[in-house]
């Protein structure tokens, strides 16, 4: 039995110690810009909200996996920016396909909970479709209305990307135009880009209007998503502290709170992260050092280090199995030997990343600018995160 692979081991290992961490773009029209956000001051947190529109018809595989790949890495690079430190990262998908293949759409709202949205991203397979046009009518107009979205404010931004190859099915009008929800978008804040898999003329006239009318920009990238990912020498050694600091994962409150959070962290180490690609388990173990909300909020070492609650305020039929055992000293002595376990390996995660990053960058200086998915969204939000 693996301790990295099952959480509720560490708690077991802690006892025993008791007792003995650029695309081509073509600019449509640019969003109104504003000013940034002070971080410090108490209230103006930013929350950045990213909605991804996906074409899941069986033309779209190499993109899906590509984004499969490289969605951690887009995350990451918008919590390093410094603007952004300390910034809630919401994440939501919406997968379409057309009348008559498997489902229409598939709906997963914007969450904080990161490893919940990636589970969903992995379950999306690139089959169906056939005929050219696509159901992106219904796609873009429960994106807006089922999204999820936070309530409008100068510190929030909230952006779409349209993902596809074919244009939407005009004739369905049970659902307004794509350009109507684009419009509608932005004028709730809502930022719409569009970006084209392959070179259909009419998805390329239909995404352009898209993004025009959504304030956005409009990208044109390979058919298979242009992603180029590149394995480094670094990622195996970040999925396995990844897997590490998955392990001090402590989860409390009641019986059945507890036991389905636990039971669903190690679900995500074992199975959605042991299928995941190397890149993205690389970057997954960054993301854990570095996001503030790395993991839910039934996580207590998260809630304990965010200020949020202390032992004592923990009635004792919720705390974690193992440290209700021990006595309130020793209860608070194991949660402080987690906490600065976890921060350990934080620190070695962020040290192991930045080798990464000179390497990676040295790749990217030999094989030239790139115009992938991952490029395109990096692009856009270099402009559009207030």
């Amino acid at each position: 039995m693996n301790a990295r692979c099952y959480p509720g081991l560490l708690a077991a290992l802690i006892l025993a110690g008791l007792a003995s961490l650029p695309a081509h773009a073509t600019r449509i029209n640019a969003p109104v810009a504003v000013p940034h956000q002070d971080q410090s001051i108490p209230g103006r947190q930013a929350t950045i909200e990213l909605m991804f529109v996906l074409d899941t018809t069986g033309s779209m595989g190499g993109m899906l996996e590509g984004a499969k790949a490289k969605i951690w890495g887009i995350v990451n690079e918008v919590l390093q920016q410094r603007r952004n430190a300390g910034a809630t990262i919401r994440v939501g998908l919406v997968a379409y396909r057309d009348r008559g293949d498997n489902y229409v759409t598939r709906v997963t709202p914007l969450s904080a909970n990161l490893d919940a949205v990636y589970a969903q991203l992995m379950n999306f397979k690139a089959q169906g479709g056939g005929d050219s046009p696509e159901d992106v009518r219904s796609a873009m107009a429960e994106a807006v209305r089922l999204g999820g979205w936070s309530a409008p404010s100068s510190s929030t931004s909230q952006v779409i990307f349209l993902v596809g190859d074919a244009p939407p099915h005009d004739d369905y009008r049970n659902m307004p135009a794509t350009d109507t929800t684009a419009r509608n978008a932005s004028r709730r804040g809502i930022i719409v880009n569009a970006i084209q898999c392959g070179d259909d003329p009419e998805t390329r006239h239909a995404w352009r209007s898209a993004a025009q009318w959504g304030g956005g920009e409009y990208f044109a990238i390979a058919q298979d998503g242009g992603v180029d990912v590149v394995v480094t020498p670094y990622d195996q050694d970040l999925a396995r502290l990844g897997e590490q600091i998955g392990g001090t994962y402590m989860a409390y409150g009641n019986t059945e709170k507890r036991r389905a959070s636990q039971s669903a962290q190690v679900a995500m180490e074992s199975n959605v992260v042991a299928a995941a690609p190397a890149a993205a388990k690389a970057d997954r173990a960054v993301n854990k050092a570095l996001n503030a909300r790395a993991y839910d909020d039934s996580d207590l070492l998260q809630q304990a280090e965010a200020g949020k609650v202390t032992l004592p305020q923990i009635a004792e039929a919720e705390l974690p199995d193992a440290l209700r055992k021990l006595s309130p000293a020793q209860r608070q002595a194991a949660l402080d030997q987690a906490l600065a376990q976890r921060k350990d390996l934080r620190e070695r995660i962020v040290a192991l990343s930045k080798q990464r990053d000179q390497y990676l960058a040295a790749q990217r200086s030999e094989r030239g600018s790139q115009s992938g998915f991952d490029a395109a969204v990096s692009a856009a939000l270099a402009k559009q995160i207030k």
